[in-house]
């Protein structure tokens, strides 16, 4: 019975090493400006982090929703923002290294 349970537990683990994603500058280069998010996750994946960045917010002005993606990778940063739903033009920052 142990060893089964060990077994088991050994495949899920190395199941969970398998939804870890390597992310290159080439899936980098598929992301184009007016891509909406779920594209750009379609290709990237989800990001380390999402932020909505403090001097954007204001509750007296009405304006359109800015999101900034953040994904981090082996020490390398990259950011994309978006306006709306949609990656912005120049909205790339950084990339995964080599």
């Amino acid at each position: 019975m142990k060893r089964a349970l060990s077994l088991l537990s050994l495949v899920f683990l190395l199941g969970l090493e398998g939804c870890s994603r390597h992310i290159s500058n080439a899936n980098l280069d598929q992301v184009k400006p007016e891509m909406n998010s779920k594209e750009v996750e379609s290709i990237l994946g989800l990001p380390t982090r999402t932020e909505t960045p403090p001097e954007l917010k204001s509750p007296e002005v009405k304006t359109v929703p800015v999101t900034r993606y953040v994904y981090e990778q082996d020490g390398n940063t990259v950011e994309l923002t978006f306006i709306g739903d949609r990656l912005a033009s120049g909205g790339i920052k950084g990339n995964f290294g080599k």
